[in-house]
């Protein structure tokens, strides 16, 4: 997508975008590891993958989430293992803001397919079909966990949508991730249209994370 301009590179807190997502939950082949202050909400096997279209507002971009559901005490939300964005400033703002490891990657749509890629190769493919909406507009917090400098931050996203069962399948997963998705996931659903506002996180108390705990997660062979 066309990329915005900005003074510092970045739009400043609150964000707020208009579009459309599909959110599956996924079952790997292996346990997947965590950063050493949070815990699995939904077994350690569990993946989130999310596909989401912002359309409209403060950035228009798309972006692929691969995450998992945690908790950090009893404080629960979403952990970003991998993020993929085709515009530079949400990549500099996700990053510098949120402490989000953003990563840049081209989007390439077919009908209801949409093919990753990234300067190293392809990432994924999602076959995405339309969303049966099942409930009206309902409001949706949406926690999530960011680590900047060695501190863990937290934020909750606040949405409202039409939520509903969607379709959903993964029709390619790269060889650089370190373990394998099942292609139909456990549950799928959409929310068309959303809206969605992104505060400013917060330091949450505790130590210096080590710095393991703050780096991107390798989707390249070389690395696993």
């Amino acid at each position: 997508m066309k990329h915005q301009a900005f003074t510092s590179g970045y739009p400043s807190t609150p964000w707020r975008m208009r579009g459309g997502a599909w959110i599956g939950l996924f079952q790997a082949d292996r346990a997947l590891p965590l950063p050493s202050d949070l815990a699995p909400l939904l077994g350690s096997r569990s993946v989130v993958v999310a596909l989401i279209r912002y359309l409209d507002g403060t950035l228009r971009y798309d972006e692929c989430i691969v995450g998992s559901v945690v908790r950090r005490g009893a404080l629960p939300g979403m952990y970003i293992r991998q993020i993929w964005v085709d515009s530079l400033p949400s990549l500099r703002g996700g990053r510098a803001i949120w402490g989000l490891p953003k990563q840049m990657a081209r989007f390439s749509w077919h009908g209801s397919e949409v093919a990753i890629a990234d300067a190293d190769g392809p990432i994924a493919t999602l076959r995405l079909d339309p969303q049966v909406a099942l409930l009206p507009r309902l409001p949706l917090p949406i926690p999530l966990f960011g680590c900047r400098d060695g501190r863990r931050l937290f934020a909750v996203a606040s949405a409202t949508a039409r939520l509903g069962r969607a379709g959903m399948q993964l029709a390619s997963w790269s060889e650089r991730f370190p373990y394998r998705l099942e292609a139909t996931p456990t549950l799928a659903i959409g929310l068309k249209p959303f809206r969605l506002t992104i505060p400013a996180p917060r330091i949450l108390s505790g130590d210096q994370l080590p710095a393991q705990d703050c780096l991107a997660e390798p989707t390249s062979a070389t690395n696993v």
